[in-house]
């Protein structure tokens, strides 16, 4: 029989077919498609039906009672057999089919039967084994010697029992003693006993193997003719001859030594000695003030803190010691004047000018002057002295903002909102915000004796990679009808305490002149306030030139992306193209350009700022910003602001650093180098190539 485990249940799969029984006919709902249903109503009168075929059972066939002559009988448990004997014949039974389980003739033994189990004892057998048994085992397959071998063998142990020596014998039957030594290898010492007399030997710690024991006197064995004689050399010594020498050397040096009870008495020459060991004649001299002898390390006169003889017409210039401005750690002339112009630059003071009114509003601005440029990679500190004036219901709100990627933080230092009463309860607001984060302030209106109310906020701010401009931002609190103006003396100072450029730490020289940084500029070719003159020129001297303005970038680098410039008159009928800005450095390298500007030169007459296709780090040097014009217009119509003109602008200057040149001719691009030793003034001084431009 086939045995079945099933180890786990698995996913339940369809219904199979069934026999289905039951008494009576099937009813249609019973079952399923393939199935077959047994009527046992009347066991002896079985009825079959199916298989069901589409939902219906169909008709029923008896199977028994005469319905199937010769059908067996489910009921009659296969008595109703014709033949048994015949049926196991067919089923392949053996004998063994219809056999009792026994232990006897004519049964099977049972599974268990204990005649099967290895634990039983077998019959007596060792006759079958024996020599002329039935089954015969060999010595040899039994691991025994054949009797033959075994009286060999006993032969042989008898052989050595008879000869061998034993434990118990202890060698006494030796056959010789003396050649048994002999084959030891032993000596005659081996026989003889230990003591101090002929034929003994002696003991490992006998007294005569002492080093400490006295030897025979024998040194005239070692004497000059003696049998064992040692030379000089053996015992370290010198020959007579070597030791009458040595006398004598001795004698000589005892006789012309110096010695140290005679304290250099003995020399021959002090003056010689004093020669050899290069001594000057300050060393013969006493201590003294007078000639012929020398100053002590204490003498009054060596002190820094004597009077020396006048005598600064010496050192000055032209003297016969003049000395120069380095040698004093001082400036050249000028460069003190150039320095603090530097130092001052650190310093960024930009005053406000005018009023500046809020009015009706609550969404913050960015105040029309007080900002600041800061560099990439820096820290500043920064303060305002800010004077405000009005409603008191309306107060202010101020924040400032930064360059992308710059943090720090500022605080308010002002009063706190409702401030009303002049030198009352308000108090101080210190703490820190982020840029951007405005702060509530109260604002007080002037009066008789009230010039209104004074903010100082500061703060300290680091740049990252992009440089920019710090600017006051400010509005109402509350929004008021009435205005609140920041009055004009406000200022912002904001000083460069560190980065890649020189810096300033508490440094604050003051510089009068407009920088490029009042206006959120990096660098420009003047005071566009001052760029009053306007270039001109017809189109037919200008066209296809490329005209260059240099431009120096002091103290620090900048990140430059736009070029400002001065469209000061617009020709409505101009026909322009392939007009450009660009930057030159110092080599002749074309490090900046713009794209085509003839659209920004049709319209709009003011101060314009153009893109540079590639921003690019100008490091502190000198640049050459190029302007390249093609097209058609009225002769004086395209113009252009300026910071000089006439046959002045080069004043001093070569190529190739003129200052402003023009060069080449039918250019319709701007070439990427250019030769800046054939700079050309041939268009320059009638004004034209002196543009104004800034730098941002």
């Amino acid at each position: 029989m086939t045995s079945v485990i099933v180890s786990s249940a698995g996913t339940s799969g369809p219904r199979g077919n069934s026999i289905l029984t039951g008494s009576g006919a099937p009813a249609s709902s019973l079952g399923i498609d393939g199935d077959w249903y047994i009527n046992n109503a009347t066991p002896s009168s079985l009825v079959i039906y199916g298989p069901k075929t589409a939902g219906a059972w169909g008709s029923g066939q008896p199977i028994s009672g005469g319905g199937a002559a010769g059908a067996l009988l489910v009921a009659n448990n296969l008595s109703d057999l014709l033949s048994p004997l015949a049926a196991r014949a067919a089923l392949g039974l053996g004998s063994a089919a219809t056999a009792n389980v026994g232990t006897s003739a004519g049964t099977v033994a049972a599974g268990d039967d204990s005649r099967m189990t290895n634990a039983r004892t077998p019959l007596a057998h060792a006759a079958s084994h024996g020599s002329g048994g039935s089954d015969p085992v060999s010595p040899a397959a039994i691991g025994a010697y054949p009797a033959s071998a075994g009286s060999t063998l006993e032969g042989r142990v008898t052989a050595v029992e008879n000869t061998a020596l034993t434990k118990a014998d202890n060698l006494a039957s030796l056959g010789s003693a003396s050649t048994a030594r002999t084959n030891l290898g032993l000596g005659s010492a081996a026989v003889a006993n230990i003591g101090t007399g002929a034929g003994s030997v002696a003991a490992g710690n006998d007294s005569r193997l002492s080093d400490a024991r006295t030897p025979t006197a024998h040194k005239a064995s070692h004497a000059t003719g003696g049998s064992d004689v040692l030379s000089p050399a053996d015992i370290g010594a010198y020959t007579s001859a070597a030791g009458a020498t040595l006398e004598g050397r001795v004698s000589a040096v005892e006789g012309s030594a110096l010695t140290k009870t005679d304290n250099l008495a003995s020399l021959n020459s002090a003056a010689t000695a004093r020669t050899n060991l290069g001594l000057g004649n300050s060393a013969t001299r006493a201590v003294g003030t007078v000639a012929g002898t020398v100053a002590a390390g204490d003498d009054s006169r060596l002190s820094d803190a004597r009077t020396p003889t006048a005598h600064k017409a010496s050192h000055a210039t032209g003297g016969s010691d003049a000395l120069t401005a380095a040698d004093i750690g001082a400036d050249a002339a000028g460069a003190a004047s150039a320095a603090v112009g530097a130092l001052s630059a650190l310093t960024q003071t930009v005053v406000k000018a005018v009023d500046e009114s809020r009015t009706s509003t609550t969404t913050v601005a960015d105040d029309g002057h007080l900002f600041a440029s800061l560099e990439a990679n820096s820290v500043y500190r920064f303060s305002s002295t800010l004077l405000f004036d009005g409603p008191e219901s309306a107060d202010a709100t101020i924040t400032y903002t930064v360059p992308s990627g710059a943090t720090g933080g500022w605080a308010p230092f002002a009063g706190t909102l409702g401030t009303t009463v002049p030198d009352g309860s308000a108090q101080l607001k210190v703490a820190a915000r982020q840029f951007g984060s405005g702060s509530d302030i109260g604002v007080m209106a002037s009066s008789a004796t009230l010039a209104g109310i004074i903010a100082t906020p500061r703060g300290i701010v680091t740049t990252g990679a992009t440089p920019g401009l710090l600017r006051l931002r400010w509005a109402q609190q509350t929004s008021n009808a009435s205005p609140v103006l920041l009055k004009a003396g406000s200022l912002l100072e904001v000083v460069k305490i560190s980065g890649s450029a020189p810096a300033a730490s508490g440094i604050n020289l003051s510089n009068g002149a407009p920088q490029p940084s009042d206006q959120g500029l990096l660098a420009w070719t003047g005071d566009p306030n001052d760029a009053g003159h306007v270039t001109a020129q017809s189109n037919g001297g200008v066209v296809g030139r490329v005209t260059l303005v240099k431009l120096t970038i002091k103290g620090a680098s900048i990140t430059w992306s736009k070029i400002w410039f001065g469209l000061a008159g617009v020709d409505a009928g101009a026909t322009l193209a392939n007009c450009y800005l660009g930057v030159y450095n110092s080599s002749g390298t074309l490090v900046g350009v713009t794209a085509d500007i003839s659209t920004s030169l049709m319209s709009g007459a003011t101060g314009k700022p153009v893109d540079l296709i590639t921003p690019f780090t100008a490091a502190p040097g000198e640049y050459f910003i190029a302007m390249l014009l093609n097209g058609t217009w009225t002769t004086n119509s395209l113009t252009f602001k300026a910071t000089g003109a006439g046959i002045t602008v080069n004043c001093g200057l070569t190529a190739p650093r003129l200052r402003y040149s023009n060069m080449l001719s039918a250019q319709t691009s701007l070439p990427s180098t250019l030769d800046l030793t054939q700079q050309s003034t041939s268009i320059i001084s009638t004004g034209w190539g002196s543009q104004w431009y800034g730098v941002q």
